[in-house]
């Protein structure tokens, strides 16, 4: 249920604020930003996170049961997509990846998340928090040459959605 899937990423949120000063540390070193940028990204997201969280209950409490939709009295309920395959970028790895990836997990999709060559440390130091509150194969990761592992991800068919942050030639 909704309830339960905001459950879930707040108690990930939870585990992701015990590890602060870790993630912080990371994005710091591995991608060259000063301290307060790089604090400033993750409190940044935690915050993101839990207004996304806000505004979920909030529409889905004014949307909940039968409503008149253009004439016509209609049931409305968001419901996921399938399965999304998550690109993130390396200058904002964290931030601009979440942004994507919380929504879709909100929304009871399955994400495959491939990690960024560089910025991809702060990725490896939030997979324990997400395994221990997910269920198995909610999320995955994937890491490797995006020109190596997307497309053969994206010939399969199974991927219903793509998250992609980048520019045009890397998108091609």
């Amino acid at each position: 249920t909704l309830g339960e899937r905001i459950a879930k990423i707040e108690a990930v949120v939870t585990k992701l604020k015990e590890s602060r000063d870790r993630i912080v540390n990371v994005l710091m070193w591995e991608i060259c930003k000063n301290s307060d940028d790089a604090a400033a990204e993750f409190d940044r997201t935690m915050v993101f996170i839990e207004k996304t969280i806000a505004t979920l209950r909030a529409m889905d409490e004014e949307t909940a049961g039968w409503r008149l939709v253009s004439g016509i009295m209609a049931f409305v309920r968001r419901a996921a997509i399938g399965v999304m395959l998550l690109l993130g970028p390396f200058n904002y790895p964290f931030n601009e990846t979440y942004a994507a990836l919380i929504p879709a997990l909100l929304m009871g999709n399955c994400v495959v998340m491939k990690i960024p060559a560089v910025g991809g440390l702060a990725h490896v130091l939030t997979m324990g928090a997400w395994a221990s509150v997910l269920p198995k194969g909610v999320l995955n990761f994937v890491s490797g040459s995006g020109r190596a592992t997307v497309p053969p991800m994206m010939r399969t068919g199974l991927v219903d959605v793509l998250g992609f942050i980048g520019g045009s030639r890397a998108s091609d």
